[in-house]
């Protein structure tokens, strides 16, 4: 599973790759610690109300997804990622299934691995930026309060050449894939979740990996080998 990642890109970058139409307020910048509950850029195509105009923004999104009818608490259960095998089926997963599917920025992922008895960061990357599919929701604990964005990242069975890292990796989406999933028009089904999954395992076999130093702090640094 991602419980951790790095996205090294600048706004600026992401924009570019997007091909974004609109900045959200208050993104973070670069960070080599991504960790959950922390903000994070997310890309999302939406509809605007007035023109009828498929629009894609960049937004920051809690990382770590809460359902739209939690009230009071978020829940205690873990969030931040989401099984890909049944995710149109579960409650916490199957509205935003239906139409509010993203794109995760990242530069690469980690993964603890025991080596003689102690756990040992691996950094999973790309040459290129990639893109995780995840799902978001908006979310508030009372009427009274603002709005929250709110993102989980989407996991899969993992692919031969990561086995020997974790049991599960993200889902990194082809680029030919993005419009597809991003589309707000198309009514998400668990079909759709399969052939992102299908789609992304190309990109998944060619990641590479190697151990890092232990995570401490928040720089370039953390994503050198060790």
């Amino acid at each position: 599973m991602c419980g951790g990642y790095a996205l090294a890109e600048p706004t600026e970058v992401l924009e570019d790759v997007f091909h974004v139409e609109v900045i959200g307020e208050n993104l973070p910048g670069p960070s080599w610690n991504i960790r959950p509950t922390n903000q994070v850029p997310i890309v999302v195509d939406t509809i605007d109300a007035q023109t009828g105009a498929q629009l894609r923004r960049l937004e920051s999104a809690r990382w770590s997804l809460i359902p739209s009818w939690v009230k009071g608490e978020p829940p205690k259960f873990s969030t931040f990622n989401a099984r890909s095998e049944d995710a149109a089926s579960k409650a916490s997963w199957r509205d935003a299934v239906k139409s509010k599917r993203c794109l995760v920025p990242a530069s690469g992922y980690f993964e603890w691995v025991v080596e003689d008895g102690v756990k040992v960061p691996h950094y999973i990357h790309s040459d290129h930026l990639i893109a995780f599919a995840g799902l978001y929701s908006w979310w508030r604990a009372a009427e009274s309060d603002p709005w929250m964005l709110t993102a989980t990242i989407l996991t899969m069975p993992t692919v031969p050449e990561l086995a020997a890292i974790h049991d599960r990796n993200p889902v990194p989406l082809p680029e030919q894939y993005w419009d597809e999933w991003l589309n707000p028009s198309t009514v998400g089904t668990q079909e759709l979740v399969d052939a992102a999954v299908a789609a992304a395992i190309p990109v998944a076999a060619c990641l590479r990996e190697y151990a890092v130093n232990p995570l401490r702090g928040n720089g370039p640094e953390l994503i050198e080998p060790r």
